[in-house]
């Protein structure tokens, strides 16, 4: 069989397995989609899990820092009022001690209401989460569910037509089948065309007598306008 002949056999198998893809529709890509969405979120909702416990050891330990400085700053306190200051250098570096431990009271309280604003935003995040998630798995079942039905109903007949189509390419080249895919690609599933009345039948362009001849003998030819492969009947 003649290398243009498998190439329009090609073309044939190619456009059948194009219209079995064809009734898949969507599917598959919403399939994949629908996957990756449920990928993405499952590992935001973990970071974020992570985030929580880690946010919440952390209020645990600011709470226990500020109790324990209260308490220092409490026992300073007494300290002034129960006659164990003597002289006022003592006073004043109570005073400052004192003052030391308000302040880092101060600050810790300030990262203890963003730790705990942190944790309520991440709390209501996670719960957002878990509903997105939830309904995106229900919905990739459901679309898993249509395409594996409708593969099922073509899977036969695609199969059938992936041996066919591995039987032709044996014979063709791997330069022109590279020059076939692009062909098909850029010129919709036709790239192959049949010359009429010196014309390529796919764009209209001119066919030269040479081509035409060159075309019958079943040589490898294409439209110099649209770079189809050029196939002619025998008058």
């Amino acid at each position: 069989m003649a290398v243009i002949d498998q190439i329009i056999l090609l073309q044939d198998v190619d456009n059948k397995l194009f219209e079995i893809n064809k009734l898949l529709g969507d599917l598959p890509n919403q399939v994949q989609e629908l996957t990756d969405q449920q990928e993405s979120t499952t590992q935001s909702l973990a970071d974020k899990e992570e985030l929580l416990k880690t946010t919440s050891v952390d209020i645990q330990t600011s709470e226990t820092l500020i109790a324990t400085t209260q308490e220092k700053v409490d026992t300073l306190k007494d300290k002034l009022i129960d006659g164990s200051i003597s002289n006022n250098k003592e006073y004043d570096a109570m005073m400052d001690t004192i003052d030391f431990e308000k302040n880092i009271i101060f600050e810790k309280e300030n990262e203890l209401l963003v730790l705990m604003e942190t944790k309520e935003n991440l709390s209501k995040e996670i719960d957002e989460d878990k509903a997105a998630l939830d309904g995106i798995i229900e919905e990739l079942n459901t679309k898993k569910e249509s395409l594996n039905k409708k593969v099922d109903d073509v899977s036969e007949e695609k199969n059938a037509l992936a041996k066919e189509r591995d039987s032709i390419v044996v014979g063709i080249d791997a330069d022109t089948l590279d020059q076939y895919a692009q062909i098909y690609e850029a010129r919709s599933g036709v790239a192959c065309s049949e010359i009429l009345d010196s014309n390529c039948e796919g764009c209209g362009g001119y066919i030269p007598p040479q081509i035409v001849n060159e075309a019958l003998a079943k040589s490898i030819v294409n439209c110099g306008t649209c770079s189809r492969f050029l196939h002619k009947s025998e008058i």
